[in-house]
């Protein structure tokens, strides 16, 4: 994946994280899907530091 993809995509799923915290109430449903989304942005990040790593060499 390329680095502008994977900054898009966290900025994306960050953008839906935020609309999900403004108009969905506090329920197990809401910190469900706002921890999957979590964890895409840190799977993301880790991504896009090994393709930085490969393209530096």
């Amino acid at each position: 994946m390329r680095h502008k993809t994977i900054v898009w995509l966290v900025l994306l799923i960050a953008a839906i994280n935020l609309a999900i915290g403004l108009w969905i109430p506090e329920s197990s449903v809401r910190t469900t899907v706002s921890s999957i989304l979590l964890g895409l942005v840190v799977l993301l990040g880790v991504g896009y530091f090994i393709a930085l790593r490969r393209s530096s060499k």
